[in-house]
């Protein structure tokens, strides 16, 4: 199927307001039912408009004990300070959505490039190598004692398996999950276009793991086990005002992860997306029952949250600042 086709019949390919625009009227009747314009931003008190947009992520991994994420340095800017580990390295900006700007830092050339383009409001972060890695959706009740996990998203990298005949070019070419990044995988291998990759000799192409980079999505609430809701929830518990949100992790083993012995990336808010809901084997119409799910638990958070004293955010300040970003 070609690409641009795909883009429309399959709905992990579209915007993210061609997806989310059907839920129109679900938002417009939550918002009366809240009578509050901005009722999300209540699902986490303590992180900037709730975790909706433009808030630090360094704040919330500073709340989570050492032993729990890898080692992570912010900088407000960076300029002479000394690489505080070798190679590689995760480089990705304090505030950011969808893996925009997150890079895998394999070398001096590629710190070079990327510090070209961002030295500030910089996360560094020891590079965890496992292909092990998950998205948690994390939820509690703010009148209930304990949390819950009500979802699980496993990740497959992309990942190209030679055939004997195809160059790398021509593999980029020829995938639909990398045919969209084309451009940048090019200039990212580019000393390795013309390689032919053995019959059945794998590649990692993309260590992030997001959709934008080719990450398939499969549903893995099957793997929640006792221990790791008890994991999880203790650490959510350590955020302030931490009710709502997916934390992405990382685990040497399926085994680790079970048990609770992971090591956290980041943590989102009321932004959060169920990613399960793109894998493939889902309809749309399931994939919107999986959205409806999460959102009425984020609905009923806010609610909870404003009885029990949190003020509604003024929806007027919230649009100022969403205009100011898609104007910069």
């Amino acid at each position: 199927m070609k690409p641009k086709l795909t883009k429309w019949t399959r709905y992990e390919f579209w915007s993210f307001w061609l997806f989310y625009g059907p839920l129109t009227p679900w938002y417009i009747y939550k918002i009366f039912r809240a009578g509050a314009p901005a009722y999300f931003c209540a699902a986490n008190p303590g992180i900037k408009w709730g975790g909706f947009m433009n808030y630090p992520k360094i704040n919330l991994l500073n709340q989570i004990e050492d032993k729990y994420k890898p080692k992570t340095v912010f900088f407000e800017e960076f300029t002479t300070q000394k690489i505080p580990f070798e190679f590689p390295f995760i480089a990705k900006p304090n505030i950011g959505e969808r893996g925009i700007g997150v890079e895998l830092i394999r070398n001096k050339t590629d710190w070079e490039t990327y510090i070209k383009q961002n030295n500030r409001d910089l996360i560094l972060q020891e590079y965890f190598d496992s292909n092990f890695e998950f998205g948690v959706f994390y939820v509690r009740l703010p009148n209930e004692e304990n949390g819950k996990i009500i979802s699980i998203t496993t990740k497959e990298f992309l990942t190209f398996v030679g055939d004997g005949k195809s160059t790398f070019k021509e593999l980029i070419n020829q995938n639909l999950r990398a045919f969209y990044r084309k451009d940048y995988l090019f200039e990212r291998y580019k000393n390795e276009l013309s390689t032919v990759l053995a019959n059945g000799e794998q590649k990692l192409v993309e260590p992030i793991g997001n959709h934008s980079r080719g990450t398939i999505f499969l549903d893995g609430s099957h793997l929640k086990t006792i221990q790791l809701e008890k994991t999880i929830d203790k650490i959510a518990k350590n955020i302030d005002g931490f009710f709502y949100g997916r934390i992405d992790l990382k685990a040497k083993s399926l085994e680790d992860f079970q048990n609770g012995n992971f090591v956290i990336l980041e943590i989102n808010g009321a932004n959060s997306e169920d990613k399960h809901i793109y894998e493939t084997r889902k309809n749309l119409l399931k994939a919107y029952k999986e959205v409806l799910k999460h959102l009425n638990y984020k609905h009923k958070i806010d609610i909870q949250n404003n009885k029990n004293g949190i003020k509604w955010t003024d929806w007027r300040l919230l649009a100022k600042e969403i205009m100011a970003r898609y104007k910069s």
